[in-house]
């Protein structure tokens, strides 16, 4: 069979995260965080700005993942996350300042128990510029899902690779145990936007998203039309995903006010709220 060269290129990737048959001891420890939410929900809010919508303070009793730049959230204290998970570092270098600049402000403005999930590659920034260490997880990614048939959501080795931190998150509240998981704010409707890049999100832009290496990638991304395939490959996960959510005796569940996320059944935002004291 003939493969294009790019097929090749993540044939081969493939076969050599498949080698990587032994977890690292940085990602053992999340063996701590399997089952622990067992029969329970929670909601993972995204940053499309369909969120502006709907009212977060309503979350206060819930347990909640956010996500990147959600500390800018004017209701963050409300919402008060357990848990915060940030896509590995993607920048070269020379802008490792405004991730540093990033990362102090999500210390700075989240609550001093929320628990941190990041990529492997961001371990030295976490432990020389912050004092997250005691509460920072790290997850490494890799596995290409035009690869694959089953999700990979063992957090403890390698993951899928992370398009878009929804993958990532969803990947982490399964591992969790979560019977429900509400997602909202996940417009996913940026390949509509592509002009309206200041849009998008519901904050503008983060320290790691106003800066050239961001808009080149964005902008060489759109051009060359790798932006579609890029959906693709989120949908193919999420689809892994929920599949093995299936599988597993849970549900992944989206309330989010519009956007073009088709992947999950769809639920009313307020009525899934009033529902929080029905056994579930």
């Amino acid at each position: 069979m003939n493969l294009s060269y790019f097929a090749r290129k993540h044939l081969v990737n493939f076969g050599y995260e498949a080698l990587n048959l032994f977890p690292s001891s940085l990602t053992k420890r999340n063996k701590r965080f399997q089952n622990i939410h067992a029969n329970e929900r929670c909601f993972i809010l995204g940053s499309g700005h369909s969120v502006l919508t709907q009212d977060l303070r309503l979350l206060k009793d819930e347990i909640v993942l956010t996500q990147n730049h959600f500390q800018s959230h004017k209701d963050i204290n409300i919402i008060s996350p357990g848990y915060h998970v940030v896509i590995p570092k993607f920048h070269p270098r020379e802008y490792d300042k405004d991730w540093i600049e990033w990362v102090q402000d999500m210390e700075s403005k989240l609550p001093p128990d929320t628990i941190f999930f990041w990529g492997t590659n961001t371990k030295e920034m976490i432990e020389s510029k912050t004092n997250l260490a005691d509460r920072s997880y790290y997850i490494e990614s890799g596995f290409h899902a035009i690869c694959l048939r089953n999700a990979k959501v063992d957090i403890t080795k390698r993951i899928m690779s992370i398009p878009t931190v929804i993958t990532q998150c969803i990947t982490i509240a399964l591992y969790m145990g979560f019977k429900k998981i509400y997602l909202t704010g996940f417009d996913l409707d940026q390949v509509c936007r592509m002009n309206e890049r200041d849009k998008i999100r519901f904050y503008g832009h983060s320290q790691i998203t106003r800066n050239e290496a961001e808009k080149k990638i964005e902008d060489d991304s759109g051009a060359s039309g790798f932006d579609f395939f890029n959906y693709w490959m989120i949908w193919r996960q999420l689809n892994l995903l929920r599949k093995y959510a299936e599988q597993h005796g849970q549900e992944i569940i989206n309330v989010t006010n519009g956007g073009i996320l088709n992947v999950f059944p769809r639920a009313n935002y307020e009525q899934v709220i009033a529902e929080k004291n029905v056994e579930i």
